[in-house]
């Protein structure tokens, strides 16, 4: 089931690397949620694979959708969700700094139960472009997921941690 996701996430990335605009990227991200005691609501030990696409205005600004699919490292909980980013970043030469905000709606089988998941992110990045036209992402964040519905609204499902990941993206970079 992890490889078919997988494959599933890899073949719709390549729709936002498709129309990657001029100072935009689209591309691919795996991230891991780590457990601290202090800021984290539970261990679920989540693994994410994303992929995204964003356009950016000529003052730094970031408009664009993702897609995400997750799988606890017990497997207790598996699902996806789909959104919208915003954020802003910074150039100089090949470095790229960012915040950003993802936000969005889904699924999951989450403690054997299915429910529609809201979904948040602040993540911050910095990259490094290699390539004119692809640049490779290290990202540090907090994420919250919990469950929309049944029930009240993240009452009875709430998982809140910080996440570390890496991103590959490409388009028309410069």
């Amino acid at each position: 089931m992890k490889m078919k996701v997988t494959l599933a996430v890899l073949l719709c990335s390549l729709v936002p690397a498709s129309i990657a605009f001029a100072g935009g990227a689209g591309g691919i991200g795996y991230g891991y949620q780590y457990f601290d005691g202090r800021l984290s609501s539970s261990d679920m030990g989540m693994s994410n694979i994303t992929g995204y696409g964003y356009g950016v205005l000529d003052d730094g600004s970031r408009v664009g959708g993702f897609g995400m699919s997750f799988i606890s490292a017990s497997g207790d909980a598996a699902g996806g969700v789909g959104g919208m980013l915003v954020g802003h970043e910074w150039r100089t030469g090949p470095l790229v700094a960012a915040l950003t905000l993802w936000g969005g709606l889904g699924g999951a089988s989450w403690a054997g139960q299915g429910c529609m998941l809201g979904y948040g992110a602040v993540e911050a990045e910095l990259g490094v472009r290699v390539l004119p036209w692809m640049q490779i992402v290290g990202y540090a964040g907090y994420q919250a997921i919990g469950n929309f519905l049944p029930g009240i609204p993240f009452s009875r499902a709430l998982l809140r941690t910080p996440v570390l990941g890496i991103r590959i993206g490409w388009g028309g970079l410069l």
